[in-house]
């Protein structure tokens, strides 16, 4: 009698129909697509969770505390106390600031009107006359960088220096008079402000480039 074959099947499939194999990989594919179910389903939970916490911690998505995703706390100046972002109808004190001009609080959102002639935020450029501290606050909240000057005898030598640190577009950038300030010149940021009475390039090119886009509405670009 001829030698039998050994069978190459494993021993715990030896003895199964074709029918009872398939039932089996059938399972088997059932289980895979039910754990990759519950992985799915847990992302989701966890990203939902995540998410609802978000609005509900001051900051999240309101405007009654800042986010601080963007915020840069270092660079050259201290960092100031946070004031709010909260919006108040144009025409409406959003004062008293802890600083002249203002680097954070209630401020005006507003299309250009006889009342806010600028909009606010206002477009970014150079003005001949003070902006609110309602109206910048707003720019400042966008990410935008504010230079005020005060002198009184006017000063287009200090003001041609200072046009000289911005853009040709002024995109992200306001230029402004602004009276009874503490010194000659402030730029300000979202929560950052350095006063100085004399040019100094160096030190505005590095605010500058230590705050620009760096607050709660920061929009890449912003060319408004």
């Amino acid at each position: 009698m001829p030698d039998r074959i050994a069978s190459t099947r494993p021993e715990n499939r030896r003895g199964t129909s074709r029918g009872e194999r398939r039932a089996e990989r059938r399972s088997r594919s059932d289980s895979r697509k039910r754990r990759k179910r519950f992985i799915y389903v847990a992302i989701a939970s966890t990203v939902a969770v995540l998410f609802i916490g978000s609005l509900l911690v001051p900051g999240g998505s309101g405007h009654s505390a800042s986010s601080n995703v963007n915020l840069n706390t270092g660079g050259p100046v201290e960092i100031l106390p946070d004031d709010g972002r909260g919006h108040i109808e144009p025409g409406s004190p959003g004062g008293p600031y802890r600083t002249r001009p203002a680097a954070s609080g209630l401020h005006w959102i507003a299309n250009p009107s006889d009342l806010v002639p600028t909009g606010s935020p206002a477009r970014w450029g150079s003005y001949g006359q003070p902006l609110r501290d309602e109206v910048q606050i707003h720019n400042l909240e966008h990410g935008g960088i504010v230079i005020n000057y005060d002198c009184a005898e006017g000063c287009f030598e200090l003001v041609a220096q200072l046009e000289t640190l911005i853009p040709s577009n002024y995109a992200q950038f306001v230029l402004a008079p602004y009276q009874n300030m503490d010194t000659r010149i402030a730029i300000t940021a979202w929560r950052h402000i350095l006063q100085m009475d004399e040019f100094d390039a160096d030190r505005l090119n590095e605010f500058i480039d230590a705050y620009l886009d760096r607050a709660p509405e920061s929009v890449a670009g912003n060319l408004f």
